[in-house]
């Protein structure tokens, strides 16, 4: 899979991939599957905590519409004021919201209890992504 947008996807192994890094900044140290949802793999990098997801599967296929965007995320404020990089598939309810144990201020949101239906993302480290990269400004 060659870098064209934020996320991408390839028909032949039907995998996608949604970057949070600019992929030819940082180095992937290890991956590792989302406890929850072995369909979504965490690429953790040396000089941020996560640079990507690979994501296979029927989560992939959801991704597929929307492969070569950029800036797919939206700037949030939580109510104490916080700033936070919001993306969302869709406008389904969110019925379930889960971290990997290693990087908790990356949270996957899911529209059902089981974290099958994967439908967003919030990141929360502000410090280590770059909001040009994230929301184009």
């Amino acid at each position: 899979m060659g870098y064209k947008g934020q996320v991408t996807y390839d028909k032949e192994v039907e995998m996608g991939y949604i970057y949070f890094s600019e992929p030819s900044k940082y180095t992937i140290t290890h991956t590792e599957e989302l406890p929850e949802n072995d369909d979504i793999m965490l690429d953790f990098g040396e000089e941020v905590p996560i640079v990507g997801i690979e994501i296979e599967g029927e989560t992939a296929r959801k991704i597929e519409l929307i492969a070569d965007k950029v800036h797919i995320f939206k700037k949030e404020v939580t109510t104490d004021g916080k700033t936070y990089y919001s993306f969302r598939l869709n406008d389904e309810i969110t019925r379930k919201s889960i971290s990997h144990p290693d990087v908790e201020s990356i949270v996957f949101h899911f529209s059902d209890t089981n974290c099958e239906d994967f439908i967003g993302i919030d990141i929360f480290d502000s410090k280590s992504y770059s909001e040009q990269y994230l929301i184009g400004k």
